[in-house]
């Protein structure tokens, strides 16, 4: 597992957030304007009662309405561009933060072992993009702009801005109650939230081995379980946090009457002048406003807090990638030396010190007991896996000396449960390339042999697969898998149990397609359960218990584990113990 300390986690959001300062600048600036314009409608209400109607002047009053009606226009103006200009924040930190979040994905499981929730990073992201995108933030931006508001409230006199500040006081103490009240159910919410996606992610992953086992009724009392220890959870947090809203809301009308009773009072005791009843009872309202709506948007604010907490721990787990140089394509050898590597977030050996080289044109096929560490071998080779220590080098060259994506161009991979993608079988085989070659998919169709297969299907290779491949059987997902595999003729080819779901046809077929991938000069490796796969081999890797007993020639070697030699085209036949 990486660690990073809370220094290197700091820094890594720092620099996915740098630029973001001079923004928040001006959105604060035009905050202060806001803020500064909504006085203007205290100080008509004081200008009409204390000016005009003393005066009974028509024209005082048209310039005033004309005066306030130009302040509130442009009050409308700011205020939907300082909205606006909070949506453009969310979506540049959306913009910052969706392509390190989807390397995290397809990255992390891979690295640092399995996340409880895979898909928890995306909703922490749409959770701090629609705080930043809401009214949220403008409230806490406006919050300091309270003490211009109560400033004014003492000059009209001190017992108003007394009040008024007691009054701020008490909603700030509500503030803080909501926050320690709703923190841990609210974290406790997510936590749940989480296994419940988990939950039914997983069972619909496996809905026909529940149906098929007769354990929907157990799949759904775990569900409903699940269910309601999240409908305790946030019927608790919405209980705090509207009661709070409640009592902040009728403690803010309560406020205001007693400011309109302290303004009378003063009036009647000739200690102010009949507007301030109004201004002062419109001024209060307005410092009252942002604690109000910071207390109405806590839970977002909450929740957006902690969405940001769990990104901070997640986000340095994922390295920027950094410019390599070219390195030509591979052509000559592998090489494995002394390679050892574990699950991803453990140190428990899954093999070691397998060591092994293969020249173009080879084929090796990797046999041993279950359990033994073949696949976990495939996956350290094609550096799906981190390896703990050893090296696997193309013509001479680390694999990470490559960068990923191209060293994939080089690479064919067909693992044990074939995925395919909710695409066109065309752009699963061309493995979604932009612009894929038309020829190349072809040739990888036909050196799958799953060419008459693919147009005989509705559209041909145009028809849609839907998710994972879900409108074809096993064997075929498996084929064209296999032609995917081939695409662009690769120099590395790893089959892991390529036969597993192939008839005496497929196996046939996949035959030829490894002897004529190693006439063109390409290794091939491939695990074995079954014989008749090893017929195109030249090479054997025998693996136990996570070491390597022999390698070498594949006759000696299956002649020293007593196993006969496959037939080219035998039919699939159980396999001697050793090689299970």
């Amino acid at each position: 597992m990486l660690i990073v300390d809370k220094h290197e986690r700091k820094s890594a959001i720092g620099r996915v957030l740098t630029g973001f300062g001079p923004v928040v600048g001006r959105i604060a600036a035009i905050s202060a304007v806001l803020n500064v314009l909504m006085l203007g409608g205290s100080f008509f209400m004081l200008l009409v009662y204390d000016e005009v109607l003393p005066s009974r002047s028509l024209p005082t009053l048209v310039g005033l309405l004309v005066m306030i009606a130009i302040v509130y226009a442009f009050q409308a103006l700011i205020d939907l561009a300082r909205a606006r200009a909070m949506i453009n924040v969310g979506a540049l930190v959306d913009q910052k933060l969706s392509d390190r979040i989807f390397r995290l994905l397809i990255r992390h499981d891979l690295r640092d072992g399995p996340m409880r929730d895979g898909l928890q990073p995306v909703r922490d992201l749409d959770q701090v993009r629609a705080f930043l995108s809401g009214p949220g933030p403008l409230a806490l931006l406006d919050i300091p702009w309270v003490l211009l508001f109560l400033a004014i409230l003492y000059l009209f006199h001190p017992v108003l801005g007394l009040l008024a500040t007691a009054g701020v006081m008490v909603l700030v103490i509500l503030t803080v109650v909501t926050d320690r009240l709703t923190r841990v159910q609210t974290a406790r919410a997510s936590e749940i939230i989480a296994a419940r996606f988990a939950l039914a992610e997983t069972s619909r992953r496996n809905a026909e081995v529940i149906h098929a086992l007769g354990m929907a009724g157990r799949a759904r009392a775990s569900w409903a379980t699940v269910s309601e220890r999240l409908l305790t959870a946030t019927d608790r947090s919405a209980r705090l946090s509207g009661g709070m809203a409640s009592i902040s809301k009728t403690f803010r009308m309560l406020l205001q009457s007693l400011m309109l009773a302290a303004g009378a009072a003063l009036v009647i005791s000739d200690k102010a002048s009949g507007g301030i009843i109004i201004a002062g009872s419109i001024l209060s309202a307005r410092a009252l406003a942002p604690v109000d709506h910071a207390i109405a948007n806590w839970k977002g604010l909450v929740a957006a807090r902690q969405a940001w907490a769990r990104l901070e721990r997640l986000l340095p787990l994922v390295t920027t990638e950094s410019a390599v140089m070219g390195l030509p394509a591979p052509r000559r050898e592998l090489v494995v030396d002394r390679l050892a590597a574990a699950p991803p977030g453990t140190q428990s050996l899954s093999f070691g010190d397998v060591s092994f080289a293969l020249r173009a044109g080879d084929v090796l096929g990797i046999i041993g007991p279950s359990g033994s560490g073949k696949t976990s071998l495939l996956r350290a080779i094609v550096g799906i896996w981190p390896t703990l220590r050893g090296s696997v080098r193309l013509d001479g060259a680390t694999i990470d000396q490559w960068h990923p994506d191209e060293l994939g161009g080089h690479i064919g991979y067909l693992p044990q449960d074939v995925e395919l993608f909710d695409g066109t079988v065309a752009q699963n085989i061309a493995r979604f390339e932009p612009t894929a070659d038309k020829a190349a998919i072809l040739a990888a169709a036909h050196a799958a042999a799953v060419h008459d297969l693919i147009v005989q299907l509705p559209h041909g290779y145009d028809s849609p697969l839907g998710p994972n491949g879900g409108n074809l059987s096993a064997g075929q997902r498996q084929r064209i898998g296999l032609a995917r595999a081939l695409y662009r003729d690769p120099f590395l080819i790893v089959l892991d149990e390529p036969n597993s779901n192939l008839d005496s046809e497929g196996e046939r077929a996949l035959g030829k397609a490894i002897a004529a991938a190693a006439r063109r000069g390409a290794i091939t490796i491939l695990v074995a359960h079954r014989r008749s796969a090893l017929s195109e081999a030249n090479r054997i890797l025998y693996l136990a218990k996570g070491r390597a007993r022999l390698f070498g020639n594949r006759d000696e070697v299956l002649a020293k584990l007593n196993v006969g030699v496959p037939a080219p085209e035998a039919a699939p036949a159980p396999t001697p113990e050793p090689v299970a």
